[in-house]
């Protein structure tokens, strides 16, 4: 299945929402897309087995489906980011030595989207405690070959999950507009146990 740009971005908004119901015209604007062609997508969506709509009054609102077994996959595909370019590739490059003791990264924040020269580089690193003190270690020798300042977010799978849950602005923006590196198995489990009640 390959997804267009926007269909990832509803796909990550409603999982960044999991816990939450969201209707047609909340999705379309968190997507700066058009209630019609959003419409259209969460319908395809459904009709896959990807998404299920439950009607609230007389609205329909939409969440992932984790019940099919392709939802998960084609969750991960909405996470992959298309060729890495720029700052971003030189960025991803850096970092990749904390791939061996982190779960999953994803870049979000100005870095990724402002056109001038950010200040810092905001990144979600999902660890266990036990490779925290690993992680402290690497993340200091990557500082110091990466001319911004690394922002961390460290968090457990269960951090994430309950951050999640809670709607939490730095998560949900992280899981809605960032930019994953790695971990897109890890990223979609939390989700999934994030959407369960």
């Amino acid at each position: 299945m390959i997804l267009t740009e926007n269909e990832k971005c509803v796909l990550r908004f409603l999982a960044a929402n999991a816990a939450r119901d969201y209707s047609i015209n909340d999705v379309a604007k968190a997507c700066g897309i058009t209630p019609n062609g959003a419409h259209k997508m969460l319908t395809k969506l459904e009709r896959e087995g990807v998404l299920k709509a439950k009607k609230i009054a007389n609205i329909k609102a939409y969440k992932p489906d984790f019940e099919n077994e392709r939802t998960s996959k084609v969750y991960e595909l909405a996470f992959m980011p298309d060729e890495l370019q720029g700052r971003v590739k030189l960025r991803a490059e850096d970092l990749k030595q904390l791939r061996a003791v982190t779960k999953a990264c994803i870049l979000f924040g100005s870095y990724i989207t402002a056109k001038q020269k950010p200040g810092d580089l905001d990144a979600l690193f999902v660890v266990e405690k036990n490779t925290f003190e690993s992680y402290k270690k690497a993340l200091a020798r990557v500082q110091d070959i990466t001319p911004v300042k690394i922002h961390d977010i460290v968090q457990t799978t269960s951090d994430l999950q309950q951050n999640l849950k809670k709607s939490d602005p730095i998560v949900t923006e992280a899981m809605h507009k960032g930019l994953a590196l790695w971990g897109f198995d890890t990223i979609v489990k939390v989700i999934k146990n994030a959407a369960e009640k």
